[in-house]
This record gives C-alpha cells, structure tokens and sequence, in this order.
C-alpha cells in the first residue's frame, strides 16, 4: 500500500466512513509492517490545525469503539500512524514499529520473565505469610473477622456475624508486593484494592473498631471503594491523605519518584495537603482529573485515567515518557537492576503501549527501534546504553 492509499483509508476511518472491508484491509496492512514505513515522511504537511483535526476525528473513533476498560488495538495503531507520519512523536506497538530506517537490534543471551501474584500479609499477632505459597480457602481467623485467599488468588476479608460490630476487634494487617509481584485484596468494608509492584497497604482488621476508614499506602494501588456515607475513607500516602466517600482512584506515590499522583476514575476526592494546615483548603477532584504533589505544592490537570491504571490492566502505557521513567516500572515489574553506561544529552521520550505480561526483552526491543539506546540483559541486571 503506497503513502496516498493508506492516506485515504486513514481520513475514512477517522471520519467513520470505512467500510468493513477497508477497515480489515488497513488492519492487515498494519500486522503486516516490518519495522519500516516505506515513503518519506517529510513529504507529509505537518501544520498543528491538520493535526488537531485528525487526533480529535481518530480520538472520536477510538471512544465510539472502545469499551470501558480495553481500546481497541486497530484504532489505537491507527492513531499513531497518523501521529509519526506528522513527525509529533515516536510510537512503538506490539504488531507495529515504525521507524525511518531499519536500524540494527540487540539479541539478548538471557530474558526476564514478567511480574506475577505475589504478595505477603503480615496479621496484628505479627505473624507473616506468603500469599504465593498459601492454599486457597482459609488463611486466619481474627476476632471474628476471617481471612481467606479465593480460588483466583483474591485476598478476602469476611466479617463473622456475631462480632461484626465489636470494638474490641483492634489491631492492623498489613500486605505487601514484592518487586515482581502485584496482589488484589477486598478489604473487611468491601472496598476492594489492587497493589501494584513493591507497594504496600497498611489497614484495620475492623473499620467498625476505629471509628473511621483509614488506610496508609506505599507504592501504587487502585481503589473502589465501599460507598458508605457515615464513614468516609482515608488514604494516607506520603505527603497527603485522601478522603472520600465511594469511588474510584488511583494512587502513585512511590519513593523514588519525585511526585506523588493521584487519579480519579469515578465519583469524587478531596486531597489533603500534608504540608499545609488543617484549615487549609483541601484540593477537589473530578473524573478525569490528576493532582501532582510536588515541591509540597498540588496542582491539577485533565488526563487519560485509563493510563493511571494501564498496569492494573495488564499493560505499560507511555505518553510522551522518559526512558528513566519507564525503566523505573520495568526495574520494579520485572524486579530488575538498571544500570546506565553513560549518559545521552538529548534523551528520547517515548508513547506507545505494550502487554506488562511479555518478557522483559519485547518491551527492550520496542525501545531499541524507536530509539538509539541499546540494553544488554545479564541476569537480572539490565545495563543502558544511549
């Protein structure tokens, strides 16, 4: 297909014009890149009015299609083809990558398998135990309040009937991820958490026993919570806490990122300032907006709240990314050390997306095309050339 006809088929599909059979028909030419695109792109007009008009046309196209949770692969390549060829950005995909030239690719002597379910709860008694190792059905029984691991891996807590309200249920559990690991958790009130990678949640036995619903939390983890309108929750995380009444939200405040990011997906937050006074004003949230804590100033922009969650969706979404940034989640997905051989005085960034469930090496090779930087995988250390 030369540049003219996939050209055509693009602006039909973005203006929801395709029909079935042109649509099938850019979606083979799509699998079937090798790596190259073959016509020269500096041919193509690269005004910011054409390319606003045919991101918010494909956009358009991708909301229509897509459902709540998972875009449709076709449009998404779609959309970057469109973007690489206006020369905004470089995009690398699982069927495609494209570039302007064939460049030369690492073969890796070793690989890494990806992160899998691996966490480790540690009860009030102090005793630790490795859910990965742990039997599905009962785990512990405390107080009345009973701990178990479903047969899809799912920590669950079940308050017993007869205790349920008891204030002498006192005491915390705490679960944590290791590096390579990740873990789903419905927490005694119904809320249900997913923890990402090296995070780690620190909640009561019984909400009922301390008056309120207060978790802290280190790492990454995504909420939805239990709408109670009585008993509002809490996330402590560093430098803020978060309150709301029943929603949906994510939060990134690991330690050796410089931010602390808060996502909301659903209903409504208010973020609390650690740094300011009690009297300050609290930040509020609404769907489709992020508050950055940083420098102990919050600001608030509109994002894609998919992306926030991407890793609980099983991917790595990158918009407009830094290498360190992305390595920093490879290092903690596939519980790896990141060695960089020098340093580059213009560093790429990166947009695209990839399964977080292939070997370590795929998403390495995506980079290597998009880029000039080069990885030598030995063991479990990944050292960086660029």
């Amino acid at each position: 297909m030369n540049k003219e006809e996939f050209l055509q088929l693009v602006s039909k599909v973005s203006k929801g014009t395709a029909t079935d059979a042109e649509i099938a028909r850019c979606e083979a030419w799509f699998k079937s890149i090798d790596g190259e695109v073959r016509w020269n792109t500096e041919e193509l007009g690269k005004s910011d009015l054409k390319k606003k008009y045919l991101l918010d046309q494909i956009q358009s196209q991708i909301n229509q299609r897509e459902n709540s949770r998972k875009r449709s692969l076709f449009f998404r390549l779609a959309a970057a083809a469109v973007l690489i060829l206006l020369g905004i950005g470089l995009f690398f995909f699982k069927t495609a990558v494209f570039s302007d030239t064939a460049k030369q690719i690492t073969v890796y002597k070793s690989d890494v398998k990806p992160g899998s379910n691996k966490a480790y709860l540690t009860l009030a008694s102090g005793e630790r135990i490795s859910l990965t190792d742990a039997s599905h059905g009962d785990i512990a029984e405390q107080s009345g309040v009973r701990v178990t691991k479903s047969a899809t891996g799912e920590l669950i807590y079940t308050i017993g009937k007869t205790n349920s309200l008891s204030k002498n249920i006192t005491g915390s559990n705490t679960i944590e991820t290791p590096k390579g690991g990740q873990y789903q958790i419905s927490l005694p009130d119904g809320t249900k958490v997913w923890l990402n990678a090296a995070s780690r949640l620190t909640y009561p036995v019984c909400f009922a026993a301390h008056g309120e619903r207060s978790v802290e939390l280190k790492g990454e983890a995504y909420f939805e919570v239990f709408k109670d309108k009585s008993h509002p929750f809490k996330v402590k995380s560093s430098g803020q806490e978060v309150e709301v009444l029943g929603t949906h939200f994510n939060i990134n405040c690991y330690s050796d990122e410089n931010v602390v990011k808060t996502t909301l997906l659903e209903g409504s937050v208010q973020i609390r300032n650690s740094f300011k006074g009690e009297n300050d004003a609290k930040t509020v949230l609404k769907p489709g907006q992020q508050s950055i804590l940083k420098d102990r100033q919050v600001k608030v922009k509109e994002v894609d709240p998919e992306e926030a969650i991407d890793w609980k969706n099983g991917e790595f979404v990158f918009t407009n990314e830094s290498l360190s940034s992305i390595l920093r989640k490879v290092a903690r997905w596939y519980d790896v050390e990141i060695v960089y051989m020098g340093t580059s005085e213009n560093p790429p960034t990166f947009t695209g997306s990839v399964s977080k469930f292939d070997q370590v090496s795929t998403l390495l090779h995506m980079l290597e095309k998009a880029s000039k930087v080069r990885f030598t995988i030995e063991g479990r250390m990944i050292r960086v050339k660029q």
